[in-house]
């Protein structure tokens, strides 16, 4: 995988280390918000894989030294945004996947009904870019169905009476599986970049 562009991102089944664990601070300044994590860190325990030595890091968001990452500065630029890196030095910022669905890009398809609505990848205001933000939502819909009653009018005795005979409804077997957000059967992995 040596010969991959600078800038490829790949899901790697393995564990990586370190992980700072700190909120993704796009999402939570945009207006998608997101939830408090329940636990930041990776298993300590588990086994660690020597990733960066192969030129690869974790999507995590992280500020990085442009003069430190020159090839991935020329690819990201500040996309996602910049800052100081840990030394001081102008830096600028890799994505943050951890926890997402990556979505190809538009680019004229017609598949994304909704790129007008894109948030720009630093969250603030609105662009339709290779980056940039949506949104959970769950598509308008309408069930329809048909409630079936009947009255019959009994004629027997001094009084005549109305009777309503009506349909009963029952709910399926299985419940529906409810959750605070909306999604399919996943699962997680860690997106990676590389930088070399």
């Amino acid at each position: 995988m040596s010969n991959l562009p600078i800038g490829t991102v790949c899901a790697f089944a393995g564990q990586v280390s370190p992980i700072t664990g700190d909120m993704n601070q796009v999402w939570m300044s945009s207006a998608c918000g997101a939830s408090d994590p329940q636990d930041g860190k990776e298993d300590p325990n588990a086994p660690v894989n020597a990733l960066e030595a192969q030129g690869w890091m974790l999507c995590d968001g992280r500020v990085l030294g442009i003069a430190d990452y020159p090839e991935l500065y020329a690819v990201l630029g500040s996309l996602y945004g910049q800052g100081n890196a840990a030394n001081g030095a102008a830096g600028f910022v890799i994505p943050d996947y951890r926890g997402l669905f990556l979505r190809g890009n538009d680019a004229g398809a017609g598949m994304d009904p909704d790129t007008g609505d894109r948030l720009s990848p630093t969250g603030e205001g609105k662009s339709n870019v290779v980056g940039s933000l949506q949104c959970s939502a769950l598509q308008d819909h309408a069930h329809s169905y048909n409630a079936l009653a009947t009255s019959t009018v009994s004629d027997s005795g001094q009084a005549a009476a109305l009777t309503t005979t009506s349909v009963a409804t029952s709910s399926p077997n299985t419940p529906a599986l409810v959750s605070s957000e909306t999604r399919a059967k996943n699962i997680t992995v860690n997106y990676v970049i590389k930088y070399r």
